[in-house]
């Protein structure tokens, strides 16, 4: 349950700034309980859209079908990452695809798209004709897929990689491993 005194806080705040907007911002890792929240939330201070986060990691979405019929409100934006960057507008039918585990292919793709500039591609072509392979060139690659995010957030987006990564689990994703091949890189 929602603090009683923080609720009537914020009620007093909705009342003398007359907010166009009231988002609540939820955990998709909660669950049920992110459902419970935004009930009592919406039904106080009648909100306007939902910004689920932590979509990034194991969760899969079921807590934003079950909010939204809760309060009727559209969720408006996801978190896929911790950064400001990693907010994203919501699509629905790309969370229904999540959740039945069918991956999310076209977030993958506009993902890929928005880490590798097509000026950049076109530019690192040319030096791998004129140059070849070099440990320059590997490195702007590991930049370029970092920008991605991380190795766990893609995988998640691919159909099937969710049930193969449960069946692994214990194994490290190479994330880390990333980072110190980056990091050998420089030190060179």
């Amino acid at each position: 349950t929602v603090d009683e005194a923080l609720m009537q806080e914020l009620f007093d705040i909705k009342k003398k700034v007359k907010p166009k907007n009231i988002l609540l911002v939820a955990d998709a890792m909660i669950g049920q309980d992110a459902v419970k929240t935004a009930g009592e939330f919406h039904e106080r201070l009648n909100l306007s859209g939902v910004i689920l986060t932590k979509l990034d990691g194991d969760a899969r979405g079921g807590a934003a079908l079950s909010i939204k019929e809760v309060t009727g409100k559209p969720i408006k934006l996801v978190g896929m990452g911790e950064k400001l960057e990693a907010l994203e507008t919501f699509h629905p039918e790309r969370m229904a695809q999540r959740i039945l585990g069918m991956g999310d292919v076209l977030s993958l793709i506009e993902k890929a798209e928005a880490a590798f500039d097509e000026k950049e591609a076109a530019s690192m072509e040319q030096r791998l004709r004129d140059d070849g392979f070099t440990l320059e060139t590997f490195k702007e690659q590991l930049k370029s897929i970092k920008k991605m995010g991380s190795m766990e957030s893609m995988l998640s987006l691919i159909p099937g990689a969710g049930k193969a990564m449960k069946k692994m689990q214990g194994m490290q994703l190479p994330d880390d491993e990333l980072k110190k091949i980056e990091a050998i890189i420089n030190s060179m």
